[in-house]
Protein backbone atom coordinates (compact mmCIF):
# COMPACT_ATOMS: atom_id res chain seq x y z
CA UNK A 1 0.00 0.00 0.00
CA UNK A 2 2.89 2.33 0.71
CA UNK A 3 3.99 2.21 -2.91
CA UNK A 4 0.55 3.34 -4.08
CA UNK A 5 0.72 6.42 -1.86
CA UNK A 6 4.28 7.14 -3.02
CA UNK A 7 3.03 7.02 -6.62
CA UNK A 8 0.03 9.16 -5.61
CA UNK A 9 2.39 11.73 -4.10
CA UNK A 10 4.50 11.98 -7.27
CA UNK A 11 1.41 12.29 -9.47
CA UNK A 12 -0.04 14.94 -7.15
CA UNK A 13 3.21 16.93 -7.16
CA UNK A 14 3.39 16.79 -10.96
CA UNK A 15 -0.18 18.12 -11.24
CA UNK A 16 -0.36 20.29 -8.11
CA UNK A 17 -1.52 23.40 -9.98
CA UNK A 18 -4.57 21.56 -11.29
CA UNK A 19 -5.57 19.37 -8.33
CA UNK A 20 -4.26 21.37 -5.38
CA UNK A 21 -1.78 20.99 -2.55
CA UNK A 22 -4.21 18.94 -0.44
CA UNK A 23 -3.59 15.89 -2.61
CA UNK A 24 0.17 16.22 -2.05
CA UNK A 25 -0.41 16.39 1.72
CA UNK A 26 -2.75 13.36 1.51
CA UNK A 27 -0.19 11.36 -0.47
CA UNK A 28 2.75 12.24 1.79
CA UNK A 29 0.84 11.68 5.02
CA UNK A 30 -0.62 8.37 3.83
CA UNK A 31 2.74 7.18 2.51
CA UNK A 32 4.42 8.02 5.80
CA UNK A 33 1.74 6.38 7.91
CA UNK A 34 1.81 3.16 5.92
CA UNK A 35 5.59 2.93 5.63
CA UNK A 36 5.83 3.44 9.40
CA UNK A 37 3.05 0.90 10.03
CA UNK A 38 5.74 -1.78 9.92
CA UNK A 39 6.63 -0.62 13.42
CA UNK A 40 4.74 -3.08 15.60
CA UNK A 41 3.15 -0.59 17.95
CA UNK A 42 0.28 0.56 15.71
CA UNK A 43 -0.21 -2.07 13.00
CA UNK A 44 -3.80 -2.61 14.09
CA UNK A 45 -4.80 0.76 12.65
CA UNK A 46 -3.39 0.10 9.16
CA UNK A 47 -6.24 -2.15 8.08
CA UNK A 48 -8.79 0.25 9.53
CA UNK A 49 -7.37 3.31 7.82
CA UNK A 50 -7.02 1.69 4.40
CA UNK A 51 -10.82 1.47 4.47
CA UNK A 52 -10.76 5.26 3.98
CA UNK A 53 -10.06 4.47 0.33
CA UNK A 54 -13.31 2.47 -0.14
CA UNK A 55 -15.00 5.50 -1.67
CA UNK A 56 -12.21 6.12 -4.18
CA UNK A 57 -13.60 3.66 -6.75
CA UNK A 58 -16.85 5.63 -6.90
CA UNK A 59 -14.93 8.89 -7.21
CA UNK A 60 -13.06 7.38 -10.18
CA UNK A 61 -16.33 6.18 -11.73
CA UNK A 62 -17.69 9.70 -11.37
CA UNK A 63 -14.63 11.08 -13.18
CA UNK A 64 -15.05 8.54 -16.00
CA UNK A 65 -18.74 9.35 -16.37
CA UNK A 66 -17.79 13.02 -16.84
CA UNK A 67 -15.21 12.07 -19.49
CA UNK A 68 -17.76 9.87 -21.30
CA UNK A 69 -20.23 12.77 -21.54
CA UNK A 70 -22.57 11.30 -18.95
CA UNK A 71 -22.43 14.24 -16.55
CA UNK A 72 -25.74 14.58 -14.74
CA UNK A 73 -27.04 11.21 -15.95
CA UNK A 74 -29.06 8.87 -13.75
CA UNK A 75 -26.07 6.53 -13.59
CA UNK A 76 -23.95 9.38 -12.28
CA UNK A 77 -26.67 10.28 -9.79
CA UNK A 78 -26.75 6.71 -8.41
CA UNK A 79 -22.96 6.69 -8.30
CA UNK A 80 -22.92 10.07 -6.52
CA UNK A 81 -25.36 8.85 -3.87
CA UNK A 82 -23.21 5.76 -3.29
CA UNK A 83 -20.05 7.87 -3.19
CA UNK A 84 -21.49 10.35 -0.70
CA UNK A 85 -22.89 7.57 1.50
CA UNK A 86 -19.59 5.67 1.57
CA UNK A 87 -17.57 8.82 2.06
CA UNK A 88 -19.75 9.87 4.99
CA UNK A 89 -19.82 6.48 6.68
CA UNK A 90 -16.25 5.34 5.99
CA UNK A 91 -14.11 8.46 5.86
CA UNK A 92 -16.05 10.83 8.08
CA UNK A 93 -17.83 8.70 10.70
CA UNK A 94 -15.63 5.59 10.89
CA UNK A 95 -12.51 7.65 10.17
CA UNK A 96 -13.25 10.08 13.00
CA UNK A 97 -14.03 7.19 15.34
CA UNK A 98 -10.81 5.33 14.51
CA UNK A 99 -8.75 8.54 14.64
CA UNK A 100 -10.04 9.23 18.13
CA UNK A 101 -9.00 5.72 19.19
CA UNK A 102 -5.61 6.13 17.52
CA UNK A 103 -5.02 9.39 19.39
CA UNK A 104 -6.10 7.79 22.67
CA UNK A 105 -3.87 4.77 22.00
CA UNK A 106 -0.91 7.05 21.24
CA UNK A 107 -1.49 8.90 24.51
CA UNK A 108 -1.73 5.65 26.47
CA UNK A 109 1.41 4.18 24.94
CA UNK A 110 3.46 7.26 25.76
CA UNK A 111 7.01 5.97 26.10
CA UNK A 112 6.47 2.96 23.79
CA UNK A 113 6.23 5.26 20.78
CA UNK A 114 9.09 7.63 20.02
CA UNK A 115 8.23 11.34 20.18
CA UNK A 116 8.83 11.97 16.45
CA UNK A 117 6.64 9.00 15.50
CA UNK A 118 3.98 10.08 17.99
CA UNK A 119 3.78 13.59 16.54
CA UNK A 120 4.03 12.39 12.95
CA UNK A 121 1.06 10.05 13.40
CA UNK A 122 -1.00 12.78 15.07
CA UNK A 123 -0.19 15.41 12.44
CA UNK A 124 -0.53 13.05 9.46
CA UNK A 125 -3.79 11.52 10.62
CA UNK A 126 -5.20 14.89 11.67
CA UNK A 127 -4.32 16.34 8.26
CA UNK A 128 -5.97 13.46 6.41
CA UNK A 129 -9.06 13.77 8.58
CA UNK A 130 -9.33 17.53 7.99
CA UNK A 131 -8.88 17.00 4.26
CA UNK A 132 -11.63 14.38 4.35
CA UNK A 133 -14.05 16.87 5.94
CA UNK A 134 -13.12 19.53 3.40
CA UNK A 135 -13.38 17.14 0.43
CA UNK A 136 -16.75 15.88 1.65
CA UNK A 137 -17.99 19.46 1.60
CA UNK A 138 -16.67 19.82 -1.97
CA UNK A 139 -18.36 16.56 -3.00
CA UNK A 140 -21.70 17.84 -1.68
CA UNK A 141 -21.27 21.19 -3.47
CA UNK A 142 -20.34 19.38 -6.69
CA UNK A 143 -23.31 17.04 -6.45
CA UNK A 144 -25.66 19.96 -5.83
CA UNK A 145 -24.34 21.75 -8.93
CA UNK A 146 -24.64 18.61 -11.07
CA UNK A 147 -28.02 17.52 -9.86
CA UNK A 148 -29.91 20.71 -9.12
CA UNK A 149 -33.67 20.33 -9.57
CA UNK A 150 -33.55 22.60 -12.63
CA UNK A 151 -30.95 20.40 -14.36
CA UNK A 152 -32.75 17.18 -13.42
CA UNK A 153 -36.06 18.44 -14.82
CA UNK A 154 -34.35 19.32 -18.15
CA UNK A 155 -32.84 15.81 -18.37
CA UNK A 156 -36.24 14.16 -17.95
CA UNK A 157 -37.99 16.32 -20.61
Amino acid sequence: MSVYFLWDTFVSISDVKKIGFGFVVHGLASFGVYILAFKPSLQYYGASFIMFEASTIFLNINWWLDKLGMTGSKLQLYNAVTLLFLYLTVRIMFGSYMSYHLFEDLKARGTQTSAPLYYFYRIANGSILLLSYYWFYLLIVGAMKRFSSKKLSKKTE
